[in-house]
């Protein structure tokens, strides 16, 4: 049985059948709706139900009650028992996604401890509208996608940069480290996607980032620095060792390029010869500025750092609710 949903406010319909997620049935209809995981985990794919029936049908694990009580639900774990509508405010329209599949070849690639970065190389005649938070889907066989944070992309170039931490099984991530990807070969993507960008930017920010969710951070401190941004800038970025903090020279570079920035790298399992920062990132945040009245924050890694800073923030620190950004990310199984 099939059943017509309906995108709002972009008011495009497509058709689901009863039993498969309706984030399936829309990039089956060629309609990339916000996703990451498509597992539960991320929460990126989270609408708000306006009307109509649906049956859970993976477990949802980024919702809290109080999300379920809204009647949020993530469309990867959705399936329609009825028409429904639902609400969805960071999907601008199909036909104005400038998002496409193309082939790009493999530049580089740079090892330290457990995540590659890998440069990538477009064609030069081929339209990759970028805005700085946006990520790639990693078009593999079987229609499998593995879905990264863009850390930089240089137009007049045409390189693009990826973060790609290394998970055991990984269908993509293992095919770096055990070389059978190399530099020179093909590899197809599709993007640009995703609605994490930079807003409010009359106020001081303070970028939170666990892991590889310094990549974003990095695209949206360039954009920062061409936009010759004068207002204070505090990244934090969270690692479990020393060894993990793998672009420190590259993060020295950007906040450099910026007339009041500065980073500070948090480990949650530092040796006993660190003498940084120890701990979370959000607590560490916290600690540094109390009163967050006057700031924007924009968090991307791991979805309990996010929620956690969000609570955080917005009940001890005043921050304004809306002043909240966050791409949060989970590997796929």
């Amino acid at each position: 049985m099939s059943y017509q949903i309906t995108v709002l406010p972009a008011g495009e319909t497509y058709c689901a059948e009863k039993g498969e997620t309706l984030l399936n049935a829309a990039i089956e209809h060629s309609i990339m709706l916000p996703h990451a995981c498509k597992s539960g985990c991320c929460g990126a794919c989270k609408a708000r139900l306006v009307n109509g029936q649906t049956t859970e049908i993976n477990a949802q694990a980024a919702l809290n009650s109080n999300d379920n009580n809204q009647q949020d639900i993530l469309l990867c774990c959705q399936s329609a028992e009825s028409d429904i509508a639902f609400y969805l405010p960071s999907y601008q329209g199909k036909n104005n996604q400038p998002a496409q599949t193309l082939a790009a070849r493999i530049d580089d690639i740079r090892y330290c401890a457990n995540v590659a970065i890998v440069s990538l190389k477009l064609a030069p005649k081929k339209h990759f509208n970028f805005t700085a938070g946006q990520y790639i889907d990693i078009v593999l066989p079987n229609n499998l996608r593995r879905s990264y944070s863009i850390a930089c992309f240089n137009a007049d170039t045409r390189q693009l940069v990826i973060h790609v931490r290394r998970q055991n099984g990984g269908v993509f991530s293992e095919q770096l480290f055990d070389g059978r990807l190399q530099p020179k070969d093909i590899i197809h993507i599709h993007g640009p996607l995703g609605s994490f960008q930079l807003n409010w930017l009359h106020k001081p920010l303070i970028m939170l980032a666990s892991g590889t969710g310094i990549a974003p951070i990095e695209a949206m401190l360039a954009a920062l620095t061409q936009q010759q941004y004068q207002q204070a800038v505090y990244v934090y970025w969270g690692v479990a060792a020393e060894e993990n903090l793998y672009d420190i020279v590259l993060l020295d570079k950007l906040c450099a390029g910026l007339a009041q920035a500065q980073w500070t790298a948090v480990l949650s399992r530092a040796s006993a010869t660190w003498r940084g920062a120890q701990g979370y990132v959000q607590d560490i945040a916290l600690a540094r500025h109390p009163d967050m009245s006057n700031y924007a924050v924009y968090a991307c890694g791991n979805p309990q750092m996010i929620a956690h800073a969000q609570n955080l923030f917005t009940s001890q620190a005043s921050l304004v609710e809306d002043a909240f950004f966050a791409d949060n990310f989970t590997p796929a199984a």
